[in-house]
């Protein structure tokens, strides 16, 4: 009978700790269904740690084996408690900096501000300058961050949540960076701010940056030995560090203040024992328009230094505004530019009636050269995308440097029929190789219209068409 009665109250014990263990079992599901995967996730707006969700399924279970040590096997639970309390004290003493670095963890992975993937910088008071990394993922005690470097930082949840973070990353990835540059007080703002924005717009053509929203430059606080500019872009920093975006942009900022022969402002402590070199442009002085004609690959390539500055008097500088047609495609054209300061848009009619843009021209090249040597119309509208300094040179006063020495001629045919064949092949890469433009017809071409054009019938250009042909 005692036997029976063991076995009956060992298997009443054992189906009340199943039913205690099932109960607990229903709540974890329970709260994973409407709390985790319910109102949690779309506070969130991401799953759920699984170190939370773990970490309070324990919890339920301690609390449901307490239950049944106390209500099922009528055992005292009080010195467990009373045991258990002081060794999670000590533990939890010892092991204080874990236990803060596993819940910040927990806490960045709810909250959601940073997470795997994103660009971000670190900024601490025991760094020399602020460090930019993407985040690789966020564990459970440590969190590791890619440096631009590639050498991969491993940052202790706990430190990582007592640092200001910039993170770079959105839903699309998009930012907004800057970078600051200085020019000399003597040059004017407005000019300054012309070419600097036209650098800009020139780098929104590079891989990760962004055209829209535009590019735009403040003025910031003045420096000791300049006025200090700030130039502001957007990039995608999913597919390039805010480093290397910024890199792209000062390039061509460089680019630009060089073409129009400026640079970044000097300390003013430096000592000039001798006459100080010309670091300023003007387009009003005929020495600084040659300059700035000789710096471009077809006039200072074929024109010596008395024909440059023939052409520097006598050339016409016009000023655009942003917006504005220089030429219009399907116009007669009797003259070429040379963007002296800014960035242009190269625009073709398409069949829908639009326009489609097929280039952009830059500080320090030209445009407009075939119409005015082979009297052909404008193949393509060129409108202004920033305020614009352009040289205009009329085919009136070109002709006498042809006449006087026929062989430029021959030298300028060259060089654009190369940059069209080069244009060409970029545009039928697919094609074969029988397909490919023929330089020297083109060149030929082009020489035959200049010599209709500026009536160059002397020997020299009958020379020069014959050894082409040969």
């Amino acid at each position: 009978a005692d036997s029976a009665e063991n076995n009956t109250l060992l298997f009443n014990q054992n189906i009340h700790s199943l039913t205690w263990f099932a109960g607990a079992s229903v709540a974890i599901s329970v709260i994973e269904l409407f709390f985790w995967r319910g109102v949690v996730a779309r506070l969130a707006r991401h799953p759920v740690p699984a170190l939370l969700k773990n970490t309070v399924a324990l919890v339920i279970l301690i609390i449901a084996a307490a239950c049944i040590i106390s209500f099922v096997f009528k055992r005292d639970v009080t010195a467990i408690w009373a045991t258990s309390g002081v060794v999670g004290l000590v533990l939890g003493f010892a092991l204080r900096s874990m236990i803060q670095d596993v819940f910040t963890g927990i806490a960045l992975n709810l909250d959601g501000s940073i997470q795997e993937g994103d660009w971000i910088s670190l900024h601490h008071r025991d760094f020399l300058q602020e460090q930019y990394g993407k985040v690789l993922d966020i564990g459970w005690r440590v969190s590791r961050v890619q440096l631009e470097d590639n050498n991969v930082v491993v940052v202790p949840n706990g430190l990582l949540g007592t640092m200001a973070v910039t993170n770079f990353a959105h839903a699309d990835h998009v930012s907004r960076l800057q970078t600051e540059i200085v020019i000399d007080f003597d040059v004017p703002t407005e000019r300054a701010r012309r070419i600097l924005l036209a650098g800009a717009k020139a780098a929104a053509n590079e891989d990760g940056m962004l055209k829209e929203p535009t590019p735009v430059v403040l003025i910031g606080d003045p420096k000791t030995y300049g006025v200090s500019y700030i130039v502001r872009f957007w990039g995608k920093l999913d597919e390039r560090s805010p480093s290397t975006l910024k890199d792209a942009v000062m390039d061509h900022l460089l680019q630009h203040l060089y073409a129009v022969g400026l640079a970044p402002a000097l300390p003013k402590e430096d000592l000039f024992f001798d006459r100080r070199p010309s670091r300023i442009l003007d387009h009003h002085g005929s020495s600084d328009r040659v300059t700035v004609l000789s710096r471009n690959h077809l006039l200072g390539g074929t024109l010596n230094s008395d024909e440059l500055s023939r052409l520097a008097k006598s050339l016409n500088i016009r000023e655009c505004k942003s917006g504005t047609d220089v030429v219009a495609q399907g116009d007669d054209g009797a003259s070429l530019f040379v963007v002296a300061e800014g960035f242009l848009d190269a625009k073709i009619s398409v069949d829908d009636g639009g326009s489609k843009t097929v280039g952009h021209i830059a500080a320090g090249e030209i445009f407009g050269e075939m119409s005015m040597l082979t009297d052909e119309p404008r193949s393509a509208t060129v409108t202004a995308a920033t305020d614009v300094v352009v040289y205009e040179i009329d085919r009136a006063d070109f002709q006498p440097i042809i006449k006087n020495r026929p062989q430029v001629a021959e030298s300028i045919s060259q060089i654009i029929a190369h940059r069209q064949a080069v244009n060409a092949r970029v545009s039928i890469n697919e094609q074969t190789v029988d397909e490919q433009p023929d330089e020297i017809a083109l060149t030929k071409r082009i020489l035959d219209s200049m010599a209709k054009v500026f009536s160059l019938r002397n020997k020299e250009n009958v020379h020069a068409s014959q050894k082409l042909e040969a």
